[in-house]
């Protein structure tokens, strides 16, 4: 049975090119293709009431209209960072998180939803480190649609020996680790793709400048290695995906989501049959919790 069903979200998912939000993107799109009536809620967006509510990334709306809006119809959550750490991408993976305030407000309206939907087997153990009450709600895991076409076709060029990463000089991305690392391999080269200049790197450390995200396949196909050391639990993380997916040989730790799925260490053409499914295995959780 089709649904009419708003979903809620802190940015234009067909404008801002976040990860989270291409996430979405991609879900909307194959549901309007199964027939649902589906319509983007931002925190300023009038409210239609709908037969469900699609909760994304939801830091910026307000509680109370949050807390109504949740009321007024069946609920699914899709996680995609913390949203119920006030910190959100820093969240630390430590039991005293579950105590604030924050997580108490945010874990009474998980508990009230129909499924929890997150990005990968370690995106729901850290959540579960802060908020063990969730561990008997309905839940499912589904990995980003990432499209893996563009990144197992661009064209094969002589790799170059450097250490490729990619907007991994964010403080919950690793930045001291990466920084750390390098200092300990002064032999080897790192090519940053980074959003701004950054100053006081060491000097095997090059920035390179924003990439579009079309551009990225060829950026890959231009390395043979890809590193990145986040110093929080990563809910997912397309990068470290789009280089596996492109031949890169891969460098980085347990804190990597994406690293936590069986499927990761298999070749390339493996997990890109495991994101091409994403879309549709989403809507069947979704469309079978909605019964």
């Amino acid at each position: 049975m089709m649904k009419k069903i708003a979903w809620l979200q802190d940015f234009d998912i067909f404008s801002y090119q976040g990860g989270a939000e291409m996430n979405d993107a991609a879900h909307f799109r194959e549901g309007l293709k199964r027939g649902h009536d589906l319509y983007l809620i931002n925190p300023q967006m009038p409210f239609s009431q709908p037969d469900a509510l699609i909760i994304s990334n939801c830091v910026s709306f307000d509680k109370k209209r949050l807390t109504d809006m949740i009321s007024s119809a069946p609920t699914i959550f899709f996680f995609h960072d913390y949203i119920f750490c006030k910190y959100r991408l820093f969240y630390p993976m430590i039991e005293y998180c579950g105590t604030c305030e924050s997580s108490k407000w945010w874990l009474e309206l998980f508990l009230k939803a129909k499924l929890l939907i997150w990005l990968s087997p370690l995106h729901r153990d850290a959540t579960l480190v802060a908020l063990p009450e969730l561990k008997d709600s309905k839940y499912a895991l589904i990995p980003s649609a990432i499209n893996p076409t563009p990144f197992l076709e661009a064209k094969e060029v002589t790799r170059q020996e450097a250490y490729l990463s990619v907007n991994s000089l964010f403080p919950f991305k690793g930045r001291d680790n990466l920084i750390t690392y390098a200092e300990l391999h002064p032999e080897i080269l790192f090519h940053i793709v980074s959003q701004e200049p950054e100053p006081d790197l060491p000097g095997n450390m090059l920035i390179l400048p924003p990439q579009t995200y079309d551009g990225m396949p060829k950026v890959y196909r231009m390395y043979k290695n890809y590193i990145e050391l986040p110093s929080t639990p990563q809910p997912f993380n397309r990068t470290i995906v789009e280089a596996k997916l492109s031949g890169c040989k891969v460098i980085t730790n347990q804190l990597m989501g994406a690293t936590s799925w069986p499927w990761f260490k298999e070749n390339p053409e493996n997990i890109a049959t495991e994101l091409r499914v994403a879309s549709g295995l989403f809507w069947t959780v979704v469309e079978d919790a909605l019964k």
